[in-house]
């Protein structure tokens, strides 16, 4: 059980040299592979192995050497390859700046954090403005309307009488049947359904929005967990940062306004770089136990180890009785612990957060409510449908029906927007902003690690 320990003598540099014994154990299990954002067998690796001769072949590769390609057709985000550090390759959502060189495209615009997009897309246009421009077209078209209901009705009856009075009697005889079953039934059902769908949008929005504040704060946490690290750990501490860095980039290409389902079910997979990130963070914490001579007048009895498994080393080493051995870790395990507890919540949050992306409503439901809306919209033609009620009250029926029709509209756009939780006024986009932040801030922490090697050993 112990004898898989480093042995190390009792000396001042013992815990550096335990800590660079941990360091290369796991470098050498963690190999500079390249590893991909998502899984999915039309994706395809073109590798070609970095010049050999190279004194440093880890960090000296061209972008040409990793290269992801994706179908065409069924491009999820863009993907870019980035230089690595020494403990690895690794996919990145590349940054906007690398997606487009027009400034004004579409792709450009929508991969920016939401605080910069401007001026907004012709859908956010579309929406803040039908609320208001459909009243006033229903005002201006309620006669020409009524007339082609009108119209319609004589064809589908197929009469051959002709209503003298306009359609009054017709009107009356019929307006009970009306209001007394059919408007109460539809109405009911149509504020039931629209009251439960904007509520469950509502607060789906505000799940997400909660989940990824949260997902933002446990990823400080979890990278200032690895700044604590040991800079003997430099290897490691950058290989993590990286699964921060990919698992940022993750969450910002999960959160671009106008995602499908389909989409959302694929990326949206809990394989993601926190796995990898506990994998590494596990082999980490196996090897920060090392076997560290310590000359200690403490009695045996004080060590929670026993004794008789050193007895052969201490024979072989000529240490007295007096000089025992502890297992000392390198490491806090309070470190180990609160990690784990971030990425027990990362997980947590984002199983919560992909469970509301992907619970939304199926077309079929605004289908209903379209129906049911052109329902209330006929019974109200239906039961206006008199000459003489349109010759006396023209102006009273044409604000009435402008008032119906800029209710179903703004209902409409408030669904349309609150479906997709990224776009339009009601959006969470603000939320994902903070992401672009804590990538750039981790990848500046690699970059300071870096120029610090690069100064120490140009002195």
């Amino acid at each position: 059980m112990y004898s898989s320990f480093s042995l190390l003598r009792a000396s001042g540099d013992s815990t550096e040299r335990g800590k660079s014994a941990i360091s290369n154990i796991i470098d050498e299990e963690i190999n500079p592979i390249a590893k991909l954002l998502v899984d999915r067998s039309s994706v395809h690796i073109v590798h070609s192995s970095p010049d050999s001769s190279s004194s440093n072949s880890a960090l000296n590769f061209s972008i040409a050497d990793y290269s992801l390609n994706l179908e065409e057709e069924e491009e999820l985000c863009y993907l870019d390859d980035i230089l690595a550090t020494d403990a690895g390759q690794t996919c990145f959502v590349s940054d906007s700046s690398n997606l487009s060189s027009d400034t004004n495209s579409s792709k450009f615009i929508t991969s920016l954090p939401f605080n910069t997009r401007i001026p907004p897309t012709e859908m956010g246009v579309i929406l803040r403005y039908v609320p208001f421009i459909m009243p006033v077209v229903a005002y201006f078209t309620y006669e020409p309307t009524a007339k082609i209901f009108n119209g319609v009705v004589e064809i589908i009856s197929s009469n051959t009488w002709v209503a003298v009075d306009g359609g009054q009697y017709q009107a009356t005889i019929i307006t009970p049947a009306i209001n007394g079953l059919i408007v109460p039934s539809i109405a009911l059902l149509f504020a039931t359904l629209m009251s439960n769908t904007i509520n469950t949008l509502r607060q789906r929005q505000l799940q997400i929005r909660t989940n990824l504040n949260t997902e933002a704060n446990d990823m400080r946490m979890l990278s200032t967990m690895v700044d604590s690290l040991p800079a003997e750990l430099r290897g490691i501490k950058n290989h993590l940062r990286e699964y921060l860095i990919q698992y940022a980039s993750r969450i910002v290409a999960e959160s671009q306004p106008g995602l499908t389902i389909d989409l959302q079910m694929f990326i949206g997979s809990m394989d993601s770089e926190i796995n990898g990130f506990l994998g590494i963070w596990n082999k980490l914490s196996m090897s920060s136990y090392s076997t560290m001579y310590v000359d200690t007048m403490l009695p045996a009895s004080n060590y929670s180890v026993n004794q008789s498994h050193f007895h052969s080393y201490q024979n072989q080493l000529g240490i007295t009785s007096r000089q025992r051995q502890t297992v000392t870790p390198f490491l806090s395990p309070y470190i180990f612990s609160e990690v784990y507890d971030a990425l027990t919540r990362l997980r947590n949050e984002r199983s919560t957060r992909l469970s509301a992306l992907q619970s939304t409503y199926p077309a079929l439901h605004y289908v209903i409510l379209s129906l049911l809306a052109g329902s209330i919209c006929a019974v109200f033609l239906m039961e206006t449908n008199q000459e003489l009620l349109i010759f006396l009250s023209a102006i009273q029926l044409r604000i009435l029906w402008s008032m119906l029709v800029g209710t179903f509209s703004a209902l409409a756009v408030v669904n349309y927007d609150m479906r997709d939780p990224f776009r339009g006024s009601y959006n969470v986009a603000v939320s994902v902003d903070q992401f672009y932040t804590i990538r750039e801030a981790i990848k500046a922490n690699i970059q300071m690690d870096r120029d610090s090697v690069n100064n120490s050993d140009s002195k």
